[in-house]
């Protein structure tokens, strides 16, 4: 049987877009395993290039059933001491069409990058402030324009003319209090002098300093919607273009999406994955994405491959691999100023809802001031966790603001330049003791 493109994903000629994709990313997953010959996963990449385009399938698809330019295996004469393999039938039909291609004048879309990577049920959210595409679009919906629906591949990018035409409207956040900077986050422009950020970004500090490009701007909030965990800046001299928002409800899982953000101070870095599930909430739907962020991407944008904003990158899950969220984007149109607990705190009672119970007896219980001391290093510390998952830590003369939360042992505490995950040994009324990787323990007494 006479090898081809589908034969090679292991497809019917009949498959659909989203067929196509799934077996790419099943030969993806046995290649990473190492069951899979890596020869042959070069074939697998450009068959997927040409029959994920619906321009180059179409003409692959007609370079099939033209008349052959040269004569077959079995017409081949025997004294000539080789015989045609279905390699070369491979090579002129992707030459045909990367010829056609190439003559319009628009790149081949690169083969994604599928992540495989699993979830733990008991994963603790943290956020990212930091305290310290490739093809297959979605759609979206901008402010002044229509954009085309999910599902099309018209209008995708590259990453190179992706981070180009995206870079003009990511900027990075410094946060200050008491003339020291207590951390850093990111934000997009929406024009003029308007840049959203997540508000447990831009409320960290009582001084916020925008840079974009290579200019840094005073801000201040002009509305902070805690209950959705955005906040719109409004930054003094700046006239910035404002992006093209998409939205949520036209993404769809498996299809590609890039975060650029500030991830630990880092100004402008781009980060590729997928959507990996979409998880509805009151009045939308928080998008799960494989793209790599890390503190500090916290406010930073998750874009479709046509430059479009879907989402606004808002947490992870620590104690998982590769959960990463993002509000979703059009809650930027409908913001008003309102306290709450923000999406973190949205997640965890949803997480919460097996035994709820428990878990409000457990965060009454952490909630209030703890004398917490080092057993190791010796020096002590003043915590104070309120009831709206925010906290604050003295260090002698000090104060960190930060955040908290707790689920199932586990304490998550994000700082403004730490964030990590601590397991709770002992938990009381008035005794407190917590563990750290390395093996270190606070040992925390109510006050």
């Amino acid at each position: 049987m006479k090898r081809t493109l589908y034969t090679i994903l292991g497809v019917d000629p009949l498959a659909t877009s989203e067929e196509i994709a799934a077996a790419y990313a099943r030969l993806h997953a046995a290649f990473q395993s190492g069951s899979y010959d890596r020869n042959d996963w070069v074939l697998v990449r450009e068959a997927y290039a040409v029959l994920s385009n619906t321009d180059k399938r179409a003409m692959y698809d007609r370079s099939q059933i033209a008349p052959p330019l040269t004569r077959s295996v079995e017409q081949a004469p025997a004294q000539q001491g080789f015989s045609l393999d279905w390699r070369y039938g491979l090579a002129a039909g992707l030459l045909v069409a990367g010829l056609v291609y190439f003559a319009k004048g628009r790149p081949p879309a690169p083969a994604p990058v599928i992540a495989t990577q699993g979830a733990t049920q008991n994963a603790t959210p943290v956020l990212m402030q930091d305290s310290g595409t490739r093809a297959d679009p979605f759609a979206g919906q901008s402010q002044g324009a229509q954009a085309p629906a999910g599902g099309s591949s018209s209008g995708a990018l590259g990453m190179e003319d992706l981070f180009a035409k995206l870079s003009p409207y990511v900027a990075r956040i410094n946060m200050y209090r008491g003339g020291i900077q207590t951390g850093t986050g990111s934000g997009v422009a929406l024009g003029g002098d308007a840049i959203i950020t997540n508000c447990h970004v831009a409320l960290a500090g009582t001084r916020l300093q925008v840079k974009l490009g290579q200019d840094s701007y005073e801000a201040t909030v002009a509305v902070a919607d805690e209950e959705r965990d955005l906040c719109k800046l409004s930054v003094k001299g700046l006239n910035a273009p404002a992006v093209v928002i998409g939205a949520s409800s036209d993404v769809r899982t498996g299809q590609r999406v890039i975060a650029i953000g500030a991830p630990h101070g880092l100004d402008l870095t781009i980060s590729d994955g997928i959507v990996s599930s979409l998880r509805p909430l009151d009045g939308g739907t928080l998008i799960q994405t494989t793209a790599p962020v890390s503190p500090g991407s916290s406010g930073g944008g998750l874009f479709d491959s046509a430059g479009r904003l879907v989402g606004i990158v808002t947490f992870q899950m620590r104690t998982g691999q590769n959960l990463n969220f993002a509000a979703p984007a059009e809650w930027i149109g409908s913001m008003r100023s309102r306290s709450g607990s923000g999406l973190i705190g949205k997640m965890s009672a949803e997480r919460a809802q097996s035994d709820p119970a428990q878990s409000a007896r457990n965060g009454d219980m952490v909630v209030g001031q703890w004398h917490c001391h080092d057993t190791i290093g010796g020096t002590s510390v003043l915590i104070s966790f309120h009831d709206d998952r925010t906290l604050e830590m003295r260090y002698e003369n000090r104060v960190s603001p930060g955040r908290w939360m707790y689920r199932d042992g586990q304490l998550g505490i994000q700082f403004a330049n730490v964030a990590d995950t601590m397991r709770m040994e002992e938990l009381s009324r008035d005794k407190m003791i917590l563990k750290f990787n390395v093996g270190q323990r606070l040992v925390c007494a109510r006050r």
